[in-house]
This record gives structure tokens, C-alpha cells and sequence, in this order.
């Protein structure tokens, strides 16, 4: 039943996505530093209370660090895109006032990251429900074309939109 769980799947991304990413990273990193830390450890040590508490040790440490990492990717990518924007743009700026401008744009790219992955997680929701939603109904042996999936896909994806940037107050 893959098509089943690509509907699913995509119907929680498309509306949920933008919590389930901060949520997906750090389940990750907890669970990569859980499985691989004790090999990595056994490298380091053969200390039994070592190898016992440093792979959870090392999975909450990788969980913390990609949570921080998460965040400062944003504006650190803002201030890099912000200063070489307005040095390609403005080349006899001062360098003060790139600077200023790359803080400026690294401050908004942080503060629109919620944005930005709302958009990218309705679209890719809405895709993988689309996908999922065409072949269910090819099981059926009812013929959906390519006017069904981009109907689905667009349906799914201004739902979702909608759904996230909502004010939490709104929310019922």
C-alpha cells in the first residue's frame, strides 16, 4: 500500500511540514549519534561506562548541534547571499554598509524561514499526495491523467499553504 502511505505522508508534510522539519533533524540526529556513537566510541576507548553512556551522551550532544546548526543556517545564509548581493549590485559600496545590509538580509531570512518551509513542504506534501492519490486510483482502475495530478497537486498545496501560515489564534 505505498501509494496509501504517499498520501498520507504527503497530506501531514503538506500541512504540518514546517514543525515535522525542526522535529525530523533533531529525531535524526538522535538516532544517528544513538546507532553509530558506540562504534565510533569502541575507536576511541574500550572503557564499558564509556561505550555503555556515550552513545546517548553523543546523540543528545548531535541533536543540541543540529538544532543550533538548523537555525544559524538561515541567517548565516542571508548574510552571505545580503553581502555578495549588494557588492555585485552596488561595487563601490563601503564595506560598512554591505555589512550592514548582509546582517539586514541575514535577520530577514531568518525570521521568513517558517515561510519559506511552509512553501517548500506544501509543495512537496502536495506532490507526494498527488503521486500517491493518481496511482490509488489507478489500483481502482479508474484513469486519472496528468489534469488529476496537477488538479491534486494544486488543490494540496494552496490547502497546506493556507494551513500553516495561519496565526495560531485562528486555529481551530
Amino acid at each position: 500500500m505505498v501509494p496509501l502511505f504517499m498520501v498520507a505522508s504527503g497530506v501531514a508534510l503538506a500541512f504540518f511540514g514546517r514543525r515535522l522539519v525542526p522535529f525530523a533533524l533533531v529525531l535524526s540526529a538522535l538516532v544517528i549519534g544513538f546507532l553509530h556513537g558506540g562504534s565510533l566510541l569502541l575507536k576511541l576507548t574500550e572503557n564499558p561506562g564509556v561505550l555503555r553512556f556515550g552513545p546517548v551522551v553523543l546523540s543528545i550532544l548531535l541533536a543540541v548541534l543540529v538544532s543550533f546548526l538548523y537555525k544559524t543556517a538561515f541567517f548565516v545564509a542571508g548574510l552571505l547571499i545580503g553581502f555578495f548581493a549588494s557588492s555585485a549590485l552596488f561595487p563601490e559600496l563601503p564595506l560598512l554598509y554591505a555589512g550592514v545590509i548582509a546582517i539586514i538580509a541575514g535577520a530577514l531570512v531568518y525570521v521568513s524561514r517558517n515561510f519559506v518551509f511552509s512553501v517548500l513542504t506544501s509543495i512537496m506534501g502536495a506532490g507526494l499526495t498527488a503521486a500517491g492519490a493518481v496511482n490509488l486510483l489507478a489500483w481502482l482502475n479508474v484513469s486519472a491523467g496528468v489534469t488529476a495530478y496537477w488538479t491534486i497537486l494544486a488543490v494540496i498545496t494552496t490547502a497546506g499553504l493556507l494551513f500553516q501560515n495561519k496565526r495560531p489564534g485562528e486555529r481551530k
